[in-house]
């Protein structure tokens, strides 16, 4: 039985025809829902410099550059000196606290399992500093699905440069336009488009569908089984995956 798809394909609902070889996805609002932890962390430094706490729908749109950003989005008129403190504040509270809500989104890991039963690459490639990734993934035990885990070092190698992702194809040993990258922002848009690679833009995310749209992505997905789709150029079949665990 096939799985439904609706799917936006150079705006048609047809499988591609030529099948990508790898696929680097963004980590937050992409393959694990994490707002709930970041939300918290933001919180208890806002509660710290005796600030009200920032709505839950409003740290979903300032989500996706790294928390010195979000901090700066929550508090936009502080000083220096003060958001040097929330950021601090805000990023031990995360580091005590980052998994205690998150978890991967719904079908994520079936459709894990059908993209490396079909042979295709996977990675991992966040705006999330490096430590904090690999943490994510590793109490998650998501480190079995993909062979390269790389989160935010340097200002000049963060997203949307598509330099750690070009890294990562070379890595793979996959050309750049047969690899695919999957994520829930604009700026993973751009780090596509800036490393000749193909944009899958998902919908489930922190950043409306209507916004993902309009920066044209090659792909618009609201479903993860529909990335396999994208990958694979042919709709998974429900006995494709061994039995995937959710």
């Amino acid at each position: 039985m096939d799985i439904m798809i609706q799917i936006m394909v150079d705006g048609t609902s047809t499988p591609p025809t030529r099948p990508l070889h790898a696929l680097i996805f963004d980590l937050d609002g992409t393959l694990v829902d994490s707002l709930d932890d970041i939300c918290n962390a933001l919180n208890s430094g806002l509660r710290t410099m005796h600030r009200s706490p920032a709505p839950r729908d409003s740290v979903r749109e300032w989500v996706g550059d790294g928390l010195p950003t979000l901090c700066r989005r929550a508090w936009p008129d502080a000083s220096n000196d003060a958001l040097s403190r929330l950021t601090e504040t805000a990023q031990t509270a995360y580091h005590a606290a980052c998994v205690v809500h998150t978890r991967p989104y719904d079908n994520i890991l079936k459709l894990l399992d059908l993209l490396i039963a079909e042979g295709i690459a996977l990675a991992v490639l966040s705006n999330k500093p490096h430590e904090l990734a690999c943490r994510v993934i590793d109490e998650l035990d998501l480190r079995r699905y993909f062979q390269d885990v790389r989160g935010y070092v340097s200002e000049d190698e963060k997203k949307p440069s598509p330099q750690v992702a070009l890294n990562m194809a070379r890595r793979l040993g996959v050309p750049p336009d047969r690899v695919g990258l999957v994520g829930d922002s604009i700026v993973d848009i751009l780090t596509a488009r800036n490393g000749g690679m193909k944009s899958i833009a998902v919908t489930w995310g922190f950043q409306p569908a209507s916004m993902l749209a309009s920066e044209m992505p090659d792909w618009l997905v609201s479903r993860p089984m529909e990335i396999f789709v994208v990958a694979a150029g042919r709709r998974a079949q429900m006995g494709d995956s061994g039995g995937a665990a959710r």
